[in-house]
């Protein structure tokens, strides 16, 4: 019954997904140089960013050692190779939209409109739980959602690295865990360490041995053997239709990311996302859905801490 109602809940997310402009060509992500230009004598090329939006009329040319991946009416990929000037609305009929019923679907169209609003949402002010001017010291994932047994907890803490003291509990709050650590994460092993349930949900916190200061207690929740089963086959058939068409590695951690997202799968989501800024660390709309995605798990103190910065 749990099962049944997880799936359908999955299912209504995906309904009432927010549509992309369905005559828009959305710019996914690119590489070196690309410019675009609208049809007529006066019109110039202006270069093309990620979150653009750009119509059928428009060209649009690649530099050399430059490509571009633009999302079509958020149903396919669209791909620009190096040296290349392609009027969209040719490039568009020339290809082919995945399968009805296929792992992509909707999904594209969502991925589509959360890059096309990350460009005006970087302007708008951010409201948030002010915590004063305390050391920041958090629990931070696992959050929500995990498909492991062996999650890898992680934490921050503002002050100097020392011991810290791990602990696990139960649904029925009896402890499962305890361990010294002296880093900020810790691999949970089931060799060593109890052995952990799917479909069960589970609470930690760490404390700081230094001067005895808790952490807040986070929660998350293992998700049953048949529902990682079902997330894990549609993954595979995501990244395969993405390769299909021609989705560079930026874009495949970039829809890995929305798809974890939008399934609760927080800790897994902030990877894909990681992932993306470091491979594109020049695109500032990767990075603002990274910075949203902390805004949703109310970790707004942590973001200086959990943003890689642009050297990384």
């Amino acid at each position: 019954m749990k099962l049944i109602r997880l799936l359908l809940l999955l299912a209504f997310c995906f309904l009432a997904l927010p549509l992309a402009a369905q005559d828009g060509f959305v710019v996914m992500s690119l590489k070196g140089k690309v410019e675009a230009k609208a049809p007529g004598n006066k019109s110039v090329w202006q270069s093309v960013k990620v979150g653009d939006v750009l119509g059928q009329e428009h060209t649009v040319r690649t530099a050399f050692a430059s490509y571009v991946k633009i999302m079509a009416a958020g149903k396919r990929l669209l791909s620009i190779d190096e040296n290349s000037t392609r009027k969209l609305s040719q490039l568009a009929s020339s290809q082919t939209a995945p399968a009805k019923g296929s792992a992509s679907g909707r999904l594209l169209e969502y991925a589509a409109a959360q890059v096309k609003n990350t460009r005006s949402r970087q302007d708008e002010p951010v409201f948030g739980a002010v915590r004063g001017n305390t050391e920041v010291f958090s629990a931070v994932f696992p959050k929500n959602v995990v498909m492991t047994t062996e999650p890898l907890f992680e934490w921050v803490d503002g002050g100097e690295a020392g011991e810290y003291q791990f602990l696990l509990l139960d649904d029925g709050f009896d402890v499962v865990a305890r361990a010294s650590v002296e880093e900020h994460r810790l691999q949970y092993e089931g060799e060593t360490l109890p052995a952990l349930e799917e479909d069960r949900e589970y609470f930690w916190r760490i404390t700081r041995l230094s001067d005895g200061m808790d952490s807040d207690i986070q929660s998350f929740r293992i998700l049953p053997a048949d529902t990682i089963a079902a997330v894990r086959e549609e993954l595979t058939r995501l990244d395969e239709e993405l390769t299909a068409m021609g989705a560079d590695s930026v874009t495949l951690h970039l829809i890995r990311a929305i798809y974890f997202e939008k399934r609760g799968l927080y800790s897994d989501a902030f990877i894909e996302y990681k992932e993306t800024v470091s491979l594109a660390p020049e695109v500032d709309e990767y990075r603002e859905m990274l910075r949203g995605l902390l805004f949703r798990m109310k970790l707004y103190a942590e973001e200086e801490y959990l943003l890689p910065n642009h050297a990384e």
